[in-house]
């Protein structure tokens, strides 16, 4: 009887109670405590289930931890993401905003001025003989502020118009666009207009590419203060990109001033010297910027300006280069 009892105090105490306490540890973890951990302290069996469920129990508060990272992280990328596209909802709605709101502008804005540009003229036709010269030099003066307005109104549209999405991109080779470009432009016997290098062919609208060439090309003409006039197109390769440059031997731009010439209605002249609405530069930067490039110059004062922009050269052509040694090598090219 004592032996039975001594018996059954030492499993009691040595075997079943650590048990028990395992079989509480799992309970408690079902039910979501993941901070159970049993106390090991014997090398037997009994010792190695304690160590197991404890490795247990460690690898999964870990996964559990990691689960609900991730799960905190899906939850606030979702949130990310809604933001993101209530913001791109905003600001498609106020591009269409603003565009509705520019042609509103411009057609009731170009009707009265119209209308003052006809009576100008009308008088000018019929009352020549009666207005004295102070007349009607203030009378052209007139026309000349309508016909001001009127294009500083077309500036704003096109500057709008830009980067709409309106665009048809096809392959343009500017080796057989930049005449054309050059004949619009019309420059006078005393300004030579030359392209330096091989052009490349690119990927874009060609209304918009043809707009980025006439602006940069009828600015150095407008501009030339030479008795002969030098205006240079070229381009080169570079770090993934066609870097174009138009060059003129013009009276160049103060440093202090290279940033001013692409913000909205800036000129740099009088008005009444050159006419001009200062919107041209900024509607070409829109132009280049929505393609992928960047646009900036280089210039020093009585020696000339460059204009300099670069294209993305694209990935699904290309052009077969001979080298210098004789041996043919591809590169990318639009």
């Amino acid at each position: 009887l004592v032996l039975c009892v001594l018996v059954s105090l030492f499993v009691a105490g040595n075997i079943t109670k650590p048990i028990l306490g395992l079989v509480g540890a799992v309970k408690s973890m079902a039910s979501g405590d993941l901070s159970q951990r049993v106390k090991v302290k014997r090398k037997d069996e009994v010792g190695t289930l304690g160590k197991t469920f404890n490795r247990m129990a460690d690898d999964l508060s870990k996964t559990t931890t990691s689960i609900d990272n991730l799960n905190r992280e899906i939850v606030e990328r979702k949130k990310a993401e809604q933001r993101q596209a209530q913001l791109l909802k905003d600001v498609e709605n106020a591009n269409k905003e603003l565009k509705d709101f520019a042609h509103i502008v411009s057609h009731d804005l170009k009707a009265p001025l119209r209308g003052v540009s006809a009576i100008t003229n009308w008088l000018v036709a019929d009352y020549a003989d009666k207005i004295d010269e102070n007349g009607k030099e203030q009378l052209s003066l007139l026309l000349t502020r309508v016909e001001r307005m009127h294009n500083l109104i077309e500036g704003v549209l096109r500057y709008s118009r830009a980067g709409s999405g309106e665009e048809q991109k096809i392959q343009v080779n500017l080796n057989e666009l930049l005449p054309e470009v050059i004949d619009m432009v019309a420059a006078p016997k005393s300004i030579k207009v030359t392209v330096e290098s091989e052009m490349p062919i690119v990927i874009c609208d060609q209304t918009r590419i043809a707009q980025v060439f006439q602006n940069l090309l009828s600015n150095a003409v407008k501009y030339m203060d030479k008795p002969k006039g030098i205006v240079q197109l070229g381009c080169v390769e570079e770090n993934g990109f066609w870097k174009f440059n138009v060059t003129d031997n013009g009276p160049g731009i103060d440093e202090k001033h290279f940033e001013q010439v692409f913000k909205m209605f800036q000129t740099l002249t009088p008005k009444d010297e050159y006419e001009s609405t200062g919107v041209g530069l900024t509607v070409i930067k829109k132009i280049v910027e929505m393609y992928g490039g960047e646009i900036w110059l280089e210039s020093e004062l009585g020696k000339g300006t460059t204009f300099f922009f670069t294209f993305p050269i694209s990935e699904q052509q290309q052009a077969v280069v001979v080298a210098s040694d004789g041996q043919e090598i591809t590169q990318d090219q639009t």
